[in-house]
């Protein structure tokens, strides 16, 4: 299995890893990477130039909905089609 990088390019989740990584331990991390353990591949992403920035701003804007309880579905095609909830999703009716 070939791993789409373009799609990991703006990736949250090792963001936030370098993010913490410099607030708890003063570690200056410019990339990560995801081990594919089943195709024995790694897939290294390197930092943005904005990133703290982007991460900021989406964890905010997240914490805010979940503050707020905003918790109404936001239905998409590519996101819908393997949602676990899909069976039981009022917006996978329509």
């Amino acid at each position: 299995m070939k791993v789409n990088t373009e799609r990991l390019g703006g990736d949250i989740q090792l963001a936030i890893y370098r993010i913490g990584a410099a607030e708890a331990w003063d570690l200056e991390v410019d990339n990560g990477s995801y081990y594919y353990v089943l195709d024995g591949e790694k897939v290294n992403i390197e930092a943005g130039p904005d990133e703290a920035e982007r991460i900021d701003r989406t964890v905010r804007k997240v914490g805010d909905g979940i503050l707020s309880q905003d918790f109404e579905p936001r239905p998409s095609p590519g996101v819908c089609s393997w949602c676990d909830y899909r069976l039981v999703c009022p917006a996978a009716e329509a």
